[in-house]
């Protein structure tokens, strides 16, 4: 699954780099995408009447994955001077819990122009569900700082504090392990470029990040040479690749925490039958 997910990332980056569009789904629209974003009525994963429509699987900000039924109501047809705007009503099937937005619909885009709860808001709930506990404090807080940025429309700003994180993960391995580079000192591996550190380093790294350490690289030139549209628009798939190495090293750290722990019971277990 996570092999799947990291093609699918890799995908959608690379598909952003040659122009290609990919239809844009109700849970993104909703859930992922900042305000005053435009988008085309024709890349919208279904027609207009029926995108804003039916259902959407989402994260519910109370702490539980859920499903939300959607409603629409168009302004106009109250005060014609609301011509192409749009009350949108997303319910929560499981508690009833309401979170509202409002769109203007042109000739042929959409954009979603307010929202409540916000954007910054509905996602700091779903990565604190899964993170707030296990995850380090500093990694958390570049982590929510991307997000709030992005929700903002700080996109170059957003690219940093992802890039942070991969820096902090390399950082911390290296501290970690250095004493088993005895010749290696710090001035010498800070004079390295970050392919060549990860390579360094491969052997304690999470596979995810070595298999995707050119994600550096394309954070790197959205701070430095991208539009804030652009950076915006790569911003979910590059969360994608900084989650998926997130998850991975939590996922190691814990197998480590569960086979010392086995180890342990075992030997306590061994002693005490050797003893009988």
């Amino acid at each position: 699954m996570i092999g799947f997910t990291c093609g699918r990332m890799k995908k959608l980056v690379m598909d952003q780099e040659n122009g290609t569009t990919k239809k844009m789904s109700k849970h993104k629209f909703f859930f992922e995408l900042p305000l005053y974003t435009k988008v085309n009525l024709d890349d919208l994963d279904d027609g207009f009447l029926s995108f804003f429509d039916g259902d959407v699987d989402a994260y519910n900000h109370s702490g539980f994955d859920t499903t939300y039924s959607i409603s629409r109501w168009n302004l106009a047809s109250s005060d014609s001077r609301y011509s192409g705007y749009y009350a949108v009503s997303l319910v929560c099937k499981r508690k009833g819990d309401t979170l509202e937005f409002f769109l203007y619909k042109g000739e042929d885009f959409i954009v979603k122009i307010g929202q409540f709860l916000s954007l910054a808001d509905l996602q700091y709930a779903e990565i604190g569900k899964k993170y707030d506990k296990i995850l380090q404090g500093k990694d958390l807080h570049d982590l929510k700082k991307a997000i709030g940025l992005m929700a903002h429309g700080a996109g170059a700003g957003s690219l940093v504090y992802l890039r942070r994180i991969f820096e902090n993960i390399i950082l911390d391995t290296y501290k970690k392990h250095k004493a088993s580079f005895p010749t290696i000192d710090d001035a010498f591996f800070r004079t390295k470029r970050m392919d060549e550190k990860v390579d360094f380093l491969k052997s304690y790294l999470p596979s995810q990040l070595v298999e995707m350490k050119s994600i550096y690289g394309l954070l790197s030139k959205g701070v430095h040479e991208l539009s804030e549209e652009e950076c915006l628009a790569y911003f979910p798939a590059l969360k994608l690749s900084i989650t998926l190495i997130l998850d991975q090293r939590i996922a190691d750290e814990t197998k480590k925490n569960e086979d010392a722990e086995v180890k342990k019971s075992l030997a306590e277990i061994s002693k005490k039958i050797g003893g009988k």
